[in-house]
């Protein structure tokens, strides 16, 4: 009986239900949804902002206030195993009049995670080399304050010939609180100009980029006992020197030294109407990478020069039907990275002040990535510009391959990762909202050994080998080779605020990550991440 009464029950939801979901909304901003409208076209997410004169919808802008709290283990040598964050962020299309498109952004996030230690970068990610902690007695709280402006505009001055300009700017301020205690600035800006021509059926497109990036550090410490504390500089997959803190060297205690990388690019994108409801999206950029570490100057020092290549590309397929849009996307993005360690003495001039010669630097490491993407999405049940279905799937591979050296030795290290994933989310439009569910599954897994190492010559009776951070390296080697499992779900509700012209919605966000692995260089095997949002599209 009570079985009967529950599938009764459960089937005069889904009746009702899917009545509601064919009653027309009292207000059509309900039938607004910024991410769909934002991925309609890939011109608008390409880095040429002269094809911005293709927006061609109603404005639409976005607001919402965020927080999150992240527990579990299961995470990289450099990150928390407790996080909590907050933050807010506004974006936007607008097009100011017929020959004018404006969109924008401006983003807050708020970042405190305990029990940290691993890198002193704020950006761990493609580094030449970098700077870790030797120890896992000095964990300690981080925190995190990142502020990101985004801002570009297009002119249509000529039957569609339109030219473009784009400044992405970001700045981040990060702090730990124990010994060995470091701040690290972050200035992260990308400024890009270009043109877009349409012709016909075929649409074309240059830029230019041009990005700069600065992590400054500065070391330091609080207690006043004569303990030392030691970094270990790592050049590649684990490969490097032991640096104790003083007032020289890679952690000089006297002066703040940025890594600095500059990069120069040039991007050409093409697309082609093939059908009315056919088209080919085509974006390829090239850029080339210089920097270095330490302070350019005389009577300062430079420790390293980088340099590297990068190749970026993303093509997408897009079918367009009268209530379903299907892409088929595929991107590749490469870097190639060489890093030199300076050799340099010390000399006095006549005067008695002290400079620096350089002499042949050395080489102390090769670094490449790879990175691609095949993914299809579908947008099912259109209603103007909110789907009732969006179905995702696709595949992420990478590839990381180092070399370190510190002579006569060598460590290589060449890992790959696949990872298969698929998502699904349905929007139901009820009387005066809309209810959305979203669930999601990836499966990694991931291939290579932690380290080989070589010798370029026989070593010496002197020469014992070469400093190890097994504990970072063997953390971060199963956290992106172990099999693992990632879930994620939501659920959203959006209403139209009284008085207002305003969807406003708020959302419930868990994803959680599970290593199907046993490892004593872990702190976990689970991950898992909670996320309250309050926004609103308008």
């Amino acid at each position: 009986m009570q079985r009967r009464l529950l599938s009764i029950v459960l089937a005069g939801t889904l009746f009702s239900i899917g009545i509601n979901a064919q009653e027309p909304l009292r207000d059509s901003l309900l039938h607004r949804d910024f991410s769909f409208i934002s991925n309609a076209d890939p011109w608008l997410l390409s880095r040429n902002a002269a094809a911005l004169s293709r927006f061609k919808t109603q404005n639409v802008s976005m607001a919402e206030l965020y927080v999150q709290y992240g527990k579990g283990g299961f995470v990289n040598y450099d990150a928390s195993p407790r996080v909590l964050q907050a933050g807010a962020e506004v974006a936007s299309f607008y097009r100011l009049t017929d020959k004018i498109v404006m969109s924008g952004s401006m983003k807050y996030d708020n970042f405190s995670g305990h029990d940290m230690s691993g890198s002193a970068f704020a950006q761990t990610s493609r580094l030449p080399f970098d700077i870790v902690e030797d120890s896992l007695t000095h964990a300690g709280t981080k925190h995190r304050d990142t502020y990101q402006l985004v801002g570009a505009l297009s002119w249509d001055f000529y039957k569609g010939l339109s030219l473009g300009a784009k400044f992405d700017f970001t700045a981040a301020n990060i702090a730990k609180y124990k010994d060995l205690r470091h701040k690290t600035k972050l200035m992260d800006m990308t400024v890009s100009a270009g043109v877009y021509v349409p012709l016909h059926a075929v649409s074309i497109g240059l830029n230019y980029a041009y990005r700069r990036n600065t992590q400054s550090l500065a070391f330091s410490t609080y207690a006043t006992s004569a303990q030392d504390y030691v970094s270990y500089i790592n050049y590649g997959p684990w490969i490097g020197t032991l640096e104790q803190f003083g007032n020289t060297g890679f952690t000089d205690n006297s002066r703040e030294q940025p890594l600095l990388s500059e990069y120069h690019g040039i991007g050409i994108q093409a697309g082609w109407d093939i059908l009315p409801s056919l088209s080919w999206f085509n974006d390829m950029d090239y850029s080339y990478r210089r920097g270095y570490y330490g302070r350019k100057s005389p009577y300062t020092i430079v420790y390293a020069n980088h340099h590297s290549h990068l190749l970026n590309y993303h093509s997408r397929l897009s079918l367009k039907l009268s209530r379903q849009v299907h892409n088929l996307d595929f991107s590749f993005s490469s870097e190639n990275l060489v890093n030199d360690m300076t050799a340099y003495r010390m000399n006095r001039n006549t005067q008695g002040a002290s400079y620096y010669e350089y002499l042949n630097p050395v080489k102390s490491a090769n670094k490449a990535w790879n990175e691609v993407h095949i993914g299809y999405t579908g947008y099912y049940g259109i209603v103007r510009e909110l789907p009732l279905w969006t179905v995702q799937t696709g595949l992420n591979f990478s590839q990381r391959k180092q070399t370190g050296y510190l002579y006569p030795y060598l460590r290589r290290q060449d890992l790959r990762t696949t990872e298969p994933y698929v998502s699904l989310s349905r929007n139901v439009i009820m009387r005066k909202g809309v209810f959305s569910l979203q669930a999601g599954y990836a499966y990694k897994t991931g291939s290579g050994d932690a380290f080989e190492d070589e010798t370029m010559a026989k070593p010496s009776d002197k020469q014992k080998g070469f400093p190890v951070m097994e504990a970072f390296m063997y953390r971060e080697y199963k956290y992106l080779t172990a099999p693992q499992y990632a879930l994620n779900m939501g659920v959203k509700y959006a209403f139209v605020l009284p008085s207002t012209r305003m969807k406003t919605y708020i959302a419930l966000d868990f994803s959680h990550r599970h290593a199907c692995d046993d490892n004593v260089f872990l702190v976990g095997k689970n991950h898992t991440v909670g996320r309250l949002t309050v926004g609103c599209t308008f």
